[in-house]
């Protein structure tokens, strides 16, 4: 079965088939197969076609389907006609050809059902990736109160190795003033009051090799988690 047209033009114009029998010799589907198109399958899923979504679901290809009613109703031959003058063809139609309306109507329930499953793994799918992102936020979450205990516990480290620092330079100043002092006295009965000028000292130091520089620690380097 082709079309509407060729059903009605069978009924109107030409000799019908009288029975089941002779109807079902003929091919259930005359309508060719074409394997989908590429485009069609890298679709997004909610644009999938209707078509690809029925072969997805293998429906059984029916005779006398939905969709060959609807080509039926837009038939030339009772296009124009008032509704019930167009029930009454169709259907007229149809028990000549060994149909009933039941045919399309199963169709029609089968597509219907098909097009519910399909929408309920859409929904699926949703449902999962909500759970995923919910999973996968919470450990963002982790990673970031993580990062921010290292950060602080750096900021903590830093800032006590400055202050380390500083006391160990006042300790050592005061080190420097009381030798500075015992070696002051000690000299003074021979050369007086020393004055330690600046040029007394630059010159002094010139001839002293300065110590190895302090090893320092290696800085560390905090990389955020986020940034993947």
């Amino acid at each position: 079965m082709s079309n509407g047209t060729g059903m009605l033009g069978r009924i109107f114009g030409s000799k019908p088939e009288n029975n089941r029998e002779e109807r079902d010799r003929r091919p259930q589907d005359e309508r060719p197969q074409e394997p989908p198109s590429p485009s069609e399958d890298s679709a997004p899923p909610h644009l999938r076609s209707f078509d690809a979504i029925y072969r997805s679901a293998r429906l059984p290809v029916s005779p006398c389907g939905v969709d060959e009613l609807e080509k039926m109703i837009a038939n030339p031959i009772i296009a124009n006609a008032p509704p019930e003058t167009r029930v009454i063809a169709l259907k007229f139609a149809l028990d000549r050809e060994g149909h009933t309306i039941e045919e399309p109507k199963s169709d029609a329930a089968r597509k219907v059902k098909a097009l519910d499953a399909y929408h309920g793994t859409l929904l699926n799918r949703a449902d999962s990736l909500e759970r995923r992102n919910a999973e996968r936020f919470k450990e963002m979450e982790a990673e970031r109160l993580e990062f921010i205990r290292r950060q602080e516990e750096e900021r903590d480290r830093l800032v006590q190795e400055a202050q380390e620092a500083e006391q160990q330079a006042r300790a050592f100043e005061a080190r420097l003033n009381a030798e500075r002092q015992r070696l002051s006295e000690l000299l003074q009965p021979f050369v007086g009051e020393l004055d330690f000028t600046e040029s007394d000292v630059d010159s002094v130091l010139s001839e002293v090799t300065p110590p190895e520089a302090l090893p320092t620690s290696p800085a560390s380097i905090m990389v955020d988690p986020s940034v993947r």
